[in-house]
């Protein structure tokens, strides 16, 4: 499943925005990013989205309707207003699943909302919409190893909701769990994901546990039955010995059953050792694939390793950083936002794929609001690459105010959002952060002052007053950093027009 396009009318600051999103005939990444100042409506789009998305997760999952769109969010002076989404439905790759049932990949669908005592000349438009989704709650019916698109909305105002610690946890988890909360812009609950998680490690370290328990048992009747046997001949022989009355081949005899007999228990502590040992060493081990799949997701993100639940007194969920076990709680706020975020991801991508051999490589669509919010610039500069080699079939759509978070990728759909008008931004990759504030986020990176005194030598140096601009130069060289990029451009240029001087004269 992806999204192409959206079409809002009075919706939120909008009068009408008409949206595609990639992967398009020149973008073939899955990631659209949309840039603006705060109030530009960067958020309000991906409220949208999620509104519309609503209408496809609760007919698959209740077979009832979607979120009605909030009246507050009708345009200034405007009775009503609209949003209609076109979707590509083509999620499955053989001639037996969904899409071939559904018979079409585009779907399209259209909701309204008009102010209390107005008519409305919009209207619902779900047929296409409902035919989808009863065909995938049939086909749910009857294979319950259906792999579902993920659909899943972050909000800015989303919190993350920690706690590693639980005393009972008995949930069972059932595939439509993954669309619990997924587009109504709550909190990323990490609680969900340390009880799915715990789950998974308890079903396979009690299986582990009840196969090692089966080995040392047979090991046990083995050494049972060879004491048997051993004792039932011994006796045969000892009243051979005795009616013989060789004393000495008797206490030979009696010595290498007593030889026995110590061998064996020390066979049998080493049995019930290894046992201990086996079971001790799967308490921190967890075999299951969904569970590595999510755990090698974090890994990817994070500096973190072997993420696991600790068992000693209550339950906790733990991790080790630079060699250092850390409970979750003991992260700072943007590690936590990070592992949050992709295990929550992860997470639902296991639970909607469960015949996948790598649930992460399921599709859906991500709505991801302020995407860099809590992240260490160290991590924005990376995070589109991870995202799309983690989730390679996941259609991300992103919201930002980081210049790190666009110039990323080379592969990604730009859009800048400025007063209700959208426009595409191209070239954004490899830009230094000076150039990406300018151009894209509208912020100069230097103070009034500063820009002021490149002005005067810009237009000094085309008047040829080049005394004049290169006492202005040396006095910006004394300020600024030696490797400033624009003082370099600048001194280039300046000599350029002194070498051209010098040819006229």
């Amino acid at each position: 499943m992806k999204v192409k396009k959206l079409h809002l009318q009075n919706y939120g600051r909008f009068e009408e925005l008409q949206m595609e999103f990639a992967p398009s005939d020149e973008i073939k990444g899955n990631v659209t990013i949309i840039v603006g100042n705060n109030g530009a409506g960067k958020s309000q789009v991906l409220q949208a989205l999620a509104t519309g998305f609503s209408w496809f997760v609760n007919g698959v999952k209740n077979n009832s309707n979607g979120f009605e769109i909030d009246k507050k969010l009708i345009k200034n002076n405007t009775n009503e207003t609209c949003v209609h989404l076109e979707v590509d439905l083509d999620y499955y790759n053989d001639e037996s699943d969904i899409s071939a049932l559904i018979g079409e990949k585009n779907t399209s669908w259209q909701i309204s909302s008009v102010k209390n005592g107005r008519e409305s000349t919009f209207s619902n438009k779900i047929l296409s919409l409902l035919k989808a989704v009863g065909k995938y709650r049939r086909s749910l019916t009857q294979n319950n190893l259906l792999s579902l698109p993920l659909i899943v909305f972050y909000p800015v105002e989303r919190s993350i909701i920690i706690n590693s610690q639980a005393d009972t946890l008995t949930s069972e988890f059932d595939q439509l769990d993954a669309y619990f909360a997924c587009v109504d812009g709550v909190g990323i609950d990490f609680y969900d994901f340390f009880k799915w998680f715990k789950e998974l490690e308890d079903i396979e370290n009690a299986n582990i546990v009840n196969e090692i328990r089966k080995k040392r048992n047979d090991d046990y009747a083995s050494l049972l039955n060879t004491f048997k046997e051993f004792s039932e001949s011994f006796e045969e022989l000892s009243q051979q010995i005795k009616e013989e009355k060789d004393e000495e081949t008797l206490e030979l005899l009696r010595e290498s059953r007593a030889d026995l007999i110590e061998q064996m228990a020390r066979m049998e502590k080493e049995i019930s050792k290894g046992f201990q040992s086996k079971i001790d060493t799967i308490q921190s081990e967890c075999i299951n694939i969904d569970a590595k799949t999510v755990k090698s997701a974090i890994e990817l993100f994070t500096d973190f390793k072997n993420i696991r639940i600790e068992r000693q007194g209550t339950p906790k969920m733990v991790v080790e950083k630079d060699g250092e076990k850390l409970d979750v709680n003991q992260l700072s706020q943007g590690e936590k936002s990070l592992l949050a975020l992709v295990g929550d991801i992860a997470r639902r991508l296991a639970i909607l794929n469960p015949s996948l051999d790598n649930p992460l490589h399921g599709e859906g669509v991500v709505l991801i609001d302020e995407v860099d919010l809590h992240l260490h610039p160290k991590w924005q500069q990376n995070l589109i690459d991870k995202l799309t080699k983690t989730f390679p079939n996941v259609q991300f759509i992103l919201t930002t105010h980081s210049s790190h978070i666009v110039s990323d990728n080379p592969d990604v759909l730009v859009y800048i959002l400025d007063n209700g008008e959208l426009r595409p931004y191209n070239n954004a990759y490899g830009e230094d952060v000076n150039t990406l504030l300018n151009g894209v986020f509208g912020v100069s990176e230097r103070t009034p002052e500063i820009a002021e005194k490149f002005k005067m030598i810009g237009d000094y140096i085309g008047d040829k007053q080049l005394d004049n601009a290169k006492n202005l130069i040396d006095e910006l060289s004394q300020i600024l950093p030696k490797n400033h990029t624009h003082l370099l451009r600048t001194q280039l240029t300046w000599a350029k027009a002194k070498l051209d001087q010098s040819k006229e004269v």
